[in-house]
């Protein structure tokens, strides 16, 4: 049930902003598997829940994936196909836990199974999600950290977009007039020479990084192209804020401006801040000691360099907060992405494991 699960969801494509089949896919899902209170917001987010009494357990993951179908198949112990790793594997233990839990926890406590949209996006659906006010006292999200691991820290995220323009003129009189592209690119190295003075000895999760992710450029008269954008990803180190490093990239923008006789603006298209969740919580020891009986072997925490919906969630709600599920992370948003199909049913043990114990502590 749980394998054939994860396979439907995987033949549904549900790029970013195209989850409306999944989310009908998952609301019948949860109806038939008797989850009580099933909705959908108006984000489209979709929620189920199991089990009664005060202390509620979220378990949140999303139902997006980035763009770029992938052919869903089975072979062997593997099963291939866009978001078996990032992150439907994630949200399918979810729901078969919870399913497993509802015979199991009555009235000692409740848990909220959320897929929600846009992870890959702008982040929508947590953020409504948030405005819901569910009232939880502990969060696990889906995300792959491998089964035998705990995401307890994220870099944040700045996605701007700088634009710059010169005075245009014949191509054949590039050695007078500025080309816009060239003057765009070497804004881009003083955003990267500006990243490298934040380099820390300690590696990338406590260093500024940064990457073009787009070009586009336009030519007014037909000549030397006079206007062009770039699109700039910049990963955040716990040790900054967003305001740090929009402060630090403006002022070097500003100052390349001058040095470069163009006329540059830059504008934030979207930031989320760096998150690093407490370890020190019956969360965290409830889910460590899981992993233990499920894998037998030690929970190990881990920081990873990209974002996800915790940073948003944990840094607007003060509960525990953790991330979690099967899959290697490297295969994320590759052409090749797959979950062992061993790992991705041990997952929902663990899971199961982590709900029971984080319900008996908070029972004592």
């Amino acid at each position: 049930e749980a394998l054939n699960m994860l396979y439907e969801m995987l033949q549904i494509y549900s790029p970013s902003g195209k989850e409306d089949e999944i989310a009908s896919y998952l609301e019948e899902r949860l109806y038939n598997l008797d989850f009580m209170n099933v909705r959908r917001d108006k984000a489209g987010n979709v929620y189920g829940e199991v089990g009664s009494g005060e202390y509620t357990i979220l378990l949140c993951g999303h139902m997006d994936t980035v763009p770029g179908y992938l052919p869903v198949k089975w072979e062997d112990d593997k099963i291939y196909g866009r978001g078996a790793v990032d992150a439907k594997s994630s949200l399918a233990a979810m729901i078969s836990a919870a399913t497993r839990l509802k015979s199991k926890i009555h009235d000692k406590g409740k848990v909220i199974v959320a897929g929600v949209v846009d992870e890959e996006g702008r982040a929508r659906g947590i953020r409504q999600l948030i405005r819901e006010s569910l009232n939880v006292n502990c969060a696990i999200f889906g995300e792959p950290s491998g089964v035998g691991n705990i995401t307890f820290a994220y870099k944040g995220r700045i996605l701007l977009a700088v634009k710059c323009r010169t005075k245009s003129g014949h191509v054949g009189a590039q050695h007078i007039y500025d080309n816009a592209i060239e003057t765009a690119f070497n804004l881009w190295m003083r955003i990267r020479d500006l990243c490298d003075q934040h380099r820390s000895p300690n590696g990338i999760f406590y260093s500024l990084s940064s990457s073009i992710v787009g070009i586009k450029s336009w030519r007014s008269m037909g000549g030397l192209p006079d206007k062009c954008s770039i699109t700039v990803d910049l990963r955040v180190p716990p040790k900054f804020t967003s305001k740090d490093v929009i402060m630090l990239v403006k002022g070097a923008v500003e100052k390349a401006a001058g040095d470069l006789n163009a006329e540059v603006s830059l504008r934030v298209l979207d930031k989320v801040e760096p998150f690093v969740a407490r370890r020190d919580n019956p969360l965290m020891k409830s889910l460590s000691e899981a992993i233990l009986e499920v894998t037998g072997r030690e929970a190990r925490f881990i920081r990873k360099t990209g974002t996800g919906d915790m940073n948003i969630f944990g840094g607007k709600i003060n509960v525990p907060v953790a991330t979690y599920g099967p899959g290697n992370g490297c295969l994320s948003h590759t052409e090749c992405e797959y979950i062992d199909v061993s790992e991705y049913l041990m997952s929902i043990q663990v899971y199961e494991r982590a709900v029971e114990k984080i319900l008996c502590l908070a029972s004592n």
